[in-house]
């Protein structure tokens, strides 16, 4: 992948493959995140990010056993700011946050941590949208 490439997800229209709790951390698996990659000086091309993995840390304990699949919809909220749809990979937040998911096949599930990371996987890849 392009050292220079950023990317940017987004909630809507991914695909979480698993979770996993590791103590307080509860670790969000994406099969892929609906994506866009900006290289400077270069069109934004979207597309879908595969090995995106985030970590809510020091995360109240919740049902998780429905987040799987697509995910109809989602946003992030920091301290209590405005909802956001879409963000950075990687990113990282040190402050209370709150993740709100849809899964396609069940209702909203809301996730509460202190602090969250969201990073891609070793072998992470960037795959171009053909959707016209």
């Amino acid at each position: 992948m392009d050292a220079q490439a950023e990317f940017e997800m987004e909630f809507a229209d991914s695909e979480i493959r698993q979770t996993l709790w590791r103590g307080d951390d509860l670790h969000v698996i994406f099969s892929a995140v609906s994506a866009t990659r900006q290289v400077p000086g270069d069109t934004p091309v979207n597309g879908f990010l595969q090995g995106v993995e985030l970590v809510l840390q020091r995360c109240t304990p919740a049902a998780t056993t429905t987040l799987f699949g697509r995910v109809r919809a989602g946003s992030l909220r920091v301290q209590g700011q405005s909802p956001q749809l879409r963000m950075s990979v990687p990113s990282r937040w040190e402050m209370p946050l709150s993740l709100e998911l849809e899964p396609a096949q069940s209702g909203v599930v809301v996730l509460q941590a202190q602090a969250m990371e969201c990073h891609l996987q070793t072998g992470g890849v960037f795959r171009e949208s053909l959707f016209c």
